[in-house]
């Protein structure tokens, strides 16, 4: 007897019918468990609303602290400068090959630097902890967006996968596909003005930023590298330079500079010998000549930090518009248009991991299953954690602010003048001196107990006297705010434990959404083709 197609293909027609139905019934459980979900989601916001007035207030005091500090060194009462050790190393010296020198530089003080971490709530957020009634197919872990720029580069260790570039994931990200950083008060996309996915490449970014030390000159295309910190020919030709960390040009570099090659020249720097002399010696400087000019001198004896983007190939989404902000390392939610009936949602994600891990203000209050008060120090970011499989937890908090408690003792440099005397001066901020190895007479680095301006101020105790107030202001609404804080975080993460279980629940619901939406697909496109087969062209009568 041979197998009938027609009755083939309505057996699975039928069969994607049951199939829709049994989703429909999911899709109205989902619904209910939703609902309860929303309830504890409107208690949880109002206990987190209830502790944020409580921070500025303490964060106010927490900056007061700082500022007294800081007062007290810019009046001259204490100094927050040293002489740092930088390098040793031989240098060509005149007629004097591998002479064995020292470079010094005025610094802050490290053994006097302290800070104060700001106060906020920390929470810690499942993939399970989301809105149950949006249709998010994919979470971009890492990306950057950058304003008045449409592509997106994606740093996820499966981006080639994320984007369809190869096989083996169920959704990925596709054309049309709505892209947010929150679906309930977003910052990076504009809210009410839906932003999507228009394409797919490959392209050449910078994402990792690195510190070069060097100085420049107005006009010239080329930065010079000091021979302090790193070297400028450790670099690519087409990688990108920025005038400070934040990509910005910083008012000496234009936007859009790259390295266009790489050179040496001959400089002259200060030195002092092993008998006090202080001379202009020449060394062999590298440098990198830049596709613009700069706009600025950065003088050789001061120098500056430039910043290099080391360009690599990244995988990237095109938007249909640029970013309304700029988020730098930022994770974004995919959002794919229809309802429940049509979601395709991977049976195999993890409910509870990566565990997203940020400060809840604005649109992330009442977000995550734990909340915790910190005041860590740590950077205010929001970053992915890898509990499960027992990765470190990233540095997270709420910021900070930082001084220099000061010494009385200030950085000076001696230099003998052309008669033979010894001239001492305060040392600045930046100044930078080559030493020989070997006593030396009359000259060199040192220290004063007298500040730049003449002599101590006579009225720095009043200085003093405002950062123990200061101190004892922040110390007291600390006592006073943390057990009503610690008090609202307690009820809420209560309520957050009643509303995890449900949300496990609904995750589950999901994932069988998804498994079922799938599956009806895979059997209307069997029927469909066994339908449309030229059954009579290999002998099966279909009448």
């Amino acid at each position: 007897m041979v197998a009938d197609p027609k009755l083939i293909a309505k057996r699975l027609r039928e069969q994607r019918k049951q199939v829709k139905d049994e989703t429909v019934v999911l899709n109205e459980q989902l619904a209910l468990i939703d609902v309860i979900i929303d309830e504890y989601d409107d208690l949880i916001i109002k206990l987190d609303n209830k502790v944020q007035p409580y921070f500025p207030p303490i964060n106010q005091k927490i900056q007061a602290v700082q500022q007294a500090y800081l007062d007290r060194v810019s009046h001259g009462c204490r100094s927050d400068l040293t002489w740092t050790l930088k390098e040793e190393k031989e240098m060509n010296i005149y007629n004097n090959p591998k002479q064995q020198v020292k470079v010094y530089e005025v610094t802050k003080d490290p053994s006097q630097f302290r800070f104060i971490g700001y106060y906020g709530a920390k929470y810690y957020k499942f993939p399970k902890n989301r809105e149950y009634g949006s249709n998010v197919v994919e979470t971009i872990s890492e990306a950057d967006a950058n304003v008045n720029s449409k592509i997106l580069p994606i740093f996820d260790a499966d981006a080639e996968t994320l984007t369809g570039f190869t096989t083996g994931r169920l959704s990925g990200i596709k054309t049309g596909d709505f892209i947010t950083d929150s679906l309930s008060y977003p910052y990076i996309f504009q809210a009410g003005a839906a932003t999507s996915i228009t394409g797919f490449g490959l392209t050449d970014y910078a994402k990792y930023n690195y510190a070069v030390s060097g100085f420049c000159t107005s006009g010239d295309n080329k930065i010079y590298g000091d021979q302090r910190i790193g070297f400028v020919t450790d670099f690519s030709i087409g990688d990108e330079v920025y005038g400070a960390a934040d990509r910005s040009g910083n008012g000496v570099i234009a936007a859009g500079t790259t390295i266009v090659g790489f050179g040496t020249a001959v400089g002259i720097v200060t030195f002092v010998n092993d008998a006090g002399i202080t001379t202009g010696v020449e060394v062999t400087l590298d440098f990198a000549t830049l596709s613009n000019p700069v706009t600025n001198t950065i003088n050789k004896d001061i120098g500056t930090s430039f910043y290099v983007g080391v360009v690599s190939s990244y995988y990237y989404a095109e938007l249909s518009v640029g970013p309304n902000a700029t988020g730098i390392s930022s994770s974004f939610i995919i959002i794919r248009p229809g309802d429940l009936s049509d979601i395709e949602f991977e049976s195999t994600k993890n409910p509870i991991d990566p565990v997203q891990i940020g400060i809840a203000r604005g649109g992330e209050i009442g977000k995550g299953h734990r909340l915790e008060l910190v005041n860590n120090g740590d950077p205010d970011i929001v970053a992915q954690w890898r509990e499960i499989i027992e990765d470190p937890e990233p540095a997270v908090g709420a910021g900070r602010v930082e001084y220099y408690v000061g010494t009385t003792s200030w950085p000076t440099i001696s230099r003998r003048d052309a008669d033979g005397d010894v001239v001492t001066t305060h040392a600045t901020l930046g100044q930078r001196v080559i030493v020989g190895v070997g006593a030396t007479i009359g000259a060199g680095i040192g220290y004063t107990g007298n500040p730049p301006g003449g002599n101590i101020p006579g009225d720095c105790n009043s200085y003093d006297d405002a950062i123990s107030e200061a101190e004892d202001q922040m110390y007291n609404i600390i006592q006073e705010s943390r057990p009503i804080i610690l008090h609202y975080i307690n009820g809420a993460d209560s309520l957050r434990a009643l509303r995890n279980d449900d949300e496990t629940k609904a995750w589950g619901y999901l994932q069988a959404i998804g498994f079922n939406n799938a599956k009806a697909s895979r059997q209307l496109s069997q029927a469909e083709t066994i339908e449309d087969f030229d059954w009579p062209g290999v002998g099966v009568d279909t009448q």
